[in-house]
């Protein structure tokens, strides 16, 4: 019987392991007040908090944040800007490690060498890769991204595999909507200008400190559908559709939704009519004065 229980807590241990891993990264540094949306929950971030797949961070203008890997390298972003961590599996002894994350708008740095992962940034019209380099990002309503040092490698968006060219240490690559990729050797003086000062220095690299602590994120709301709405028309919809499912169970978000004319097709019929406006009642006729009696009976006494 005693074996029997030991190797019943064995197997929950085993299947339970996957939970672990998805903790991939930890917050090191953070200024001002991003938020984190996990699952359809926002919360308020601190230091030493484990981030996951699936995880979102809304930066505010004065916001900055830095998570760390747990097989090595930094991310560093700044505000108003927005990350979605869309992967990130920490290394095997099989393969090397990968981290994928869109950046939809805002300033991010990245660093990574070996044995830390393979970082890949998406944003809105370019996406740029590296192993061994240290990278910053500017996306908005153009790409910016700056190659401070080692190789980075550039796709088209949309693409899985990498097809653009090598962008080599003090190389610059943007693009701007409906034009290709452009390259150049060093970054413009506009880019220099307007790049964060904190991003002119190397990432501080803090995880030690975070090592043997373990901080839970504080829960503030849930998310409207106006803060859903974006991430659910973006080019991740089909698995933040599937996240915010339940929450087609509020009244108060499917009335939002309904009254906002952007429910995705896939959630029309969820949505409630529009409450059709009853026109007031008619008023009613004025009633009629009763004709004046000509005629009395005799024992009436006269009002003359």
């Amino acid at each position: 019987m005693k074996r029997s229980l030991i190797w019943l807590a064995c197997c929950l241990f085993l299947i339970a392991m996957p939970c672990f891993g998805a903790e991939t990264s930890t917050v090191t540094l953070l200024f001002g007040q991003p938020k984190l949306l996990r699952g359809t929950t926002w919360f308020n971030l601190k230091e030493g908090v484990r981030l996951r797949d699936g995880d979102v961070i809304d930066l505010p203008p004065s916001g900055q944040l830095q998570l760390e890997f747990t097989d090595g390298g930094a991310v560093g972003a700044i505000g108003p800007g927005a990350l979605y961590i869309v992967a990130a599996s920490a290394r095997d002894a099989k393969q090397p490690g990968s981290a994928e994350l869109q950046l939809p708008r805002g300033w991010l740095k990245f660093v990574t060498k070996p044995p830390g992962p393979r970082v890949r940034i998406r944003t809105g019209l370019g996406t740029i890769t590296a192993s061994e380099a240290a990278v910053v990002v500017h996306a908005g309503d153009g790409f910016e991204a700056f190659v401070e040092t080692g190789i980075a490698r550039l796709s088209d968006v949309g693409k899985i595999e990498l097809t653009g060219g090598e962008v080599k240490g003090g190389g610059f690559a943007s693009r701007t909507a409906g034009k290709p990729l452009e390259t150049e050797r060093r970054p413009p003086a506009t880019f220099v200008a307007a790049l964060p000062r904190d991003f002119m220095d190397p990432l501080p690299l803090r995880a030690a400190r975070f090592a043997s602590v373990h901080v839970d994120p504080v829960a503030d709301h849930e998310a409207t559908f106006a803060e859903a709405q974006p991430w659910l028309a973006g080019p991740y919809r089909a698995s933040f559709l599937k996240r915010f499912q339940a929450r087609l169970d509020d009244p108060a978000f499917r009335d939002a939704m309904a009254t906002s004319g952007k429910a995705p097709p896939e959630w029309s019929a969820a949505a409630p009519p529009p409450k059709a406006e009853v026109p007031p009642p008619a008023p009613a006729p004025p009633a009629k004065a009763e004709p004046e009696r000509t005629f009395h009976w005799p024992w009436e006494k006269s009002s003359k």
